[in-house]
């Protein structure tokens, strides 16, 4: 075959699992969070990265750059690339997972880290309600050569256009959509990014899938209340993304990623 998985068992490049709070979520939220015992444990590499917001001015003004403080608990491998990363930062609490095994261990872990930022900002008394729970998965193939054929790893789909199965080395397919719900108060966004591009430092030609869902909740829950909703939408989001990647890719690819449509 012309691609294989980047693991011996799955093809999880990434995951990440995502709060995005009503407003910037507090100092005192980030301090306490840095000083979490339980999680620095397991999380020891503490870090406060800085990032800009740009709010327009009005009439026409310049943006208004305004600076955001965050801090992240990671455990760092060798080269200092983290495997684990628990961020805080302006609305956005966030757990990063880049030592993918199977869904049931790495979201038992996820969520464990989750809830220790949600009971920091809790502590810290400022009240904060949730918009939106976010999931991103990448899954990354890697090509056997430049002349490859895509149909070793991709069936033609609907999510797909056609112009891909004879577009050369490299491109990229990017799609979006809203998948029907039921409850009136929230709304589920699915973006896919299928692409193959060269791998700047070793120059792999990879084929990669990005699957970022949000469901978006109107009107926010309070973050006291969250967590059954949590881990209830997480798990749909997997189910989601299972679903879609049986429909991308072949038989033979999704049996050696292990994907069971049935399972986890």
């Amino acid at each position: 075959m012309d691609f294989r998985p980047i693991n011996s068992d799955h093809a999880v490049q990434s995951a990440s699992f995502s709060l995005i709070l009503d407003g910037p979520i507090s100092p005192a939220a980030v301090q306490a969070l840095s000083r979490r015992r339980d999680l620095i444990a397991e999380l020891p590499a503490v870090q406060n990265p800085e990032a800009f917001e740009f709010n327009m001015g009005a009439s026409g003004a310049a943006p208004q750059p305004k600076r955001m403080s965050g801090v992240q608990l990671a455990h760092l491998r060798p080269d200092g690339t983290p495997a684990w990363a628990l961020r805080m930062m302006g609305p956005e609490l966030a757990v990063d997972c880049s030592r993918y095994t199977r869904w049931a261990r790495i979201w038992d872990t996820a969520r464990g880290y989750l809830e220790g930022g949600i009971r920091a900002i809790v502590d810290a008394g400022v009240r904060r309600k949730v918009a939106v729970l976010g999931h991103v998965v990448a899954d990354q193939f890697e090509a056997s050569r430049a002349n490859y054929d895509l149909r070793d790893a991709l069936r033609e789909n609907r999510f797909l256009a056609s112009m891909a199965f004879g577009a050369g080395a490299t491109w990229h397919n990017h799609v979006g959509w809203f998948e029907p719900v039921h409850d009136s108060s929230r709304s589920w966004l699915n973006q896919l990014n299928i692409d193959v591009f060269r791998e700047p430092t070793t120059a792999r030609l990879l084929l990669q899938i990005t699957h970022n869902q949000e469901i978006r909740l109107q009107p926010p829950v309070d973050i006291e209340n969250i967590s059954d909703l949590i881990d209830e939408t997480m798990n749909a989001l997997h189910s989601q993304n299972k679903r879609v990647l049986g429909d991308i890719l072949t038989n033979e690819m999704a049996k050696q990623i292990g994907l069971d449509l049935n399972g986890q």
